[in-house]
C-alpha cells in the first residue's frame, strides 16, 4: 500500500548514468542539501539539478572524504 519514497526521478536517475556513464544500480544516491550527494565507482560526488520538466546537471564536483578519529 505505502511505499517508500523515492529520492531521484527516473530522469534524474537516467542523467547520473548518462554523465558518469553507469547503470541505474551501480549508484547510491542521498538528499544532501540543495542537492544529493552520489556515490559511484568508491568516489562521491556533490550533484546539483535544474528545475522544471526535465531536469539536467548544473553541478558536478568530486567529495573528498575525510578520515574520522
Amino acid at each position: 500500500m505505502f511505499g517508500k519514497p523515492k529520492v531521484l526521478t527516473r530522469k534524474q536517475v537516467k542523467e547520473i548514468c548518462v554523465k558518469f556513464k553507469c547503470n541505474k544500480n551501480e549508484f547510491v544516491a542521498r538528499k544532501f542539501e540543495d542537492g544529493y550527494l552520489v556515490a559511484v565507482r568508491s568516489k562521491e560526488y556533490r550533484v546539483k539539478f535544474s528545475e522544471g520538466f526535465s531536469p539536467k546537471i548544473v553541478y558536478a564536483k568530486e567529495v573528498q572524504r575525510v578520515a574520522s578519529k
